[in-house]
């Protein structure tokens, strides 16, 4: 089951984020729905060089990477490991981690291949897919940006990757507090 939800919410995050890229100049809007005088949904493409919101909390775009490679290492290990347990694990919490880990490989991915395989996206052009290091790509490998597109009133720009993220850690902090406890406890 968690192999399942990782793979839908990687190709949904993928094909959102690739026909974003390859649709929208940087800063368009393509779609927008009001109500009320207040904006709450709109489609904007962004692309973002950091963590979250775009903070730039590690200084470097490639120890960035590093950090979501090793911490989804972690995590893909965590939940291998909690499988050989005699212990039921709720599939509650199961499900969480996986959205998780989906939401940071989904991330990942455009770190690590999209530099490569795109052309810059500015305000003014639409970025092209030029293959695996094609001619006219916009940066190296695990330099690459993340393509948010989401925004909602008070929020960040995010994507499906980071709703995943978010989603899984509140379900986390909400329902498997004591399993999250328990489970790090034990050796």
């Amino acid at each position: 089951m968690a192999v399942l939800v990782i793979a839908i919410i990687l190709l949904f995050d993928q094909i959102v984020k690739i026909w974003v890229k390859t649709n929208m100049c940087i800063g368009e809007t393509a779609v927008q729905w009001e109500a009320l005088n207040i904006t709450w949904f709109r489609m904007t493409f962004l692309e973002n060089n950091g963590a979250a919101g775009g903070l730039q909390l590690f200084g470097s775009k490639v120890f960035l990477t590093l950090f979501r490679l090793i911490a989804i290492g972690f995590v893909g290990y965590y939940m291998w490991k909690i499988t050989k347990r005699e212990e039921a694990v709720r599939k509650g919490f199961f499900f969480s981690l996986a959205l998780i880990l989906a939401g940071a490989a989904g991330n990942l991915i455009d770190c690590l291949f999209y530099g490569l395989c795109f052309t810059v996206s500015t305000g003014f052009d639409v970025s092209q897919f030029v293959g695996f290091a094609g001619e006219g790509h916009y940066a190296g490998f695990l330099e690459g940006r993340v393509v948010d597109m989401f925004e909602m009133p008070f929020t960040f720009i995010w994507n499906i990757a980071d709703a995943a993220i978010t989603i899984g850690v509140a379900l986390l902090f909400l329902f498997y507090r004591k399993d999250l406890n328990s489970l790090l406890s034990k050796k």
